[in-house]
């Protein structure tokens, strides 16, 4: 689960390079993602269970939810740019929180944070579908990485944020992989209308043409009697 202030952050920079790169805010409204449900359900179960403060399998149950629901919406929409990040590291937290059935936390990078201190460090519970990280399966890949200002992150969320701002700076532009900058050519429309064409076989010629049968033997154009 992503903190508040990074999130914030990988969306600035998103566009400010989105902006950079000739993109508008204006090519937002024309964005229409595929199954949008499913991102507005993972926000707000993510939003609960952060600031719920509970603890237990329910709270790793909702957390799961949410997690397995932005991942369906990033697979969806993976042909915006960046948004194969989102997915590696949906999938990342996915795969350690139902392992350990909790995101595993390092005490030390807690106390590396500022987060905790030595007294309560012996003491802490962990609330948020959050477990502590010893003994954990794939530790690693849970939050290990400390920030400045008192939080802890994971390699899947530092992956999910590099892909937030390249989805952003994409969205501005849009751009999506298959399909060049600023157009909409190469969709699923057009792919099928290119397949139908094919099957149609050549097109009719128009006009005498150079075919062989319309040729003299030195290579001329007859001409019609």
């Amino acid at each position: 689960m992503l903190a508040l202030l990074p999130t914030l952050l990988a969306l600035a920079v998103g566009v400010g390079l989105g902006l950079h790169w000739g993109g508008r805010i204006d090519n937002l409204r024309g964005w229409t993602p595929v199954l949008w449900e499913a991102l507005v359900g993972g926000l707000v179960l993510t939003l609960l269970v952060d600031l719920v403060g509970w603890s237990g399998w329910f709270v790793t149950l909702l957390s799961v939810l949410a997690t397995s629901a932005l991942l369906a919406f990033a697979v969806l929409n993976i042909r915006v740019g960046g948004m194969v990040l989102v997915v590696a590291g949906l999938g990342l937290n996915l795969v350690v929180t139902v392992l350990n059935w909790g995101m595993p936390v390092s005490v030390a990078a807690l106390r590396s944070s500022g987060a905790v201190d030595a007294t309560t460090a012996a003491s802490l519970t962990l609330t948020g579908g959050r477990t502590v990280a010893a003994g954990a399966r794939l530790g690693f890949l849970g939050d290990v990485i400390p920030l400045p200002w008192g939080q802890v992150i994971s390699i899947g969320d530092l992956s999910v944020l590099v892909g937030l701002a390249l989805v952003t700076a994409s969205l501005l532009r849009r751009y999506e992989v298959g399909r060049p900058v600023g157009g909409r050519r190469g969709g699923p429309g057009e792919y099928r209308s290119a397949l139908d064409a094919l099957g149609r076989g050549p097109a009719p010629r128009r006009g005498p043409g150079l075919h062989p049968s319309r040729l003299d033997d030195d290579g001329g154009r007859r001409r019609r009697r």
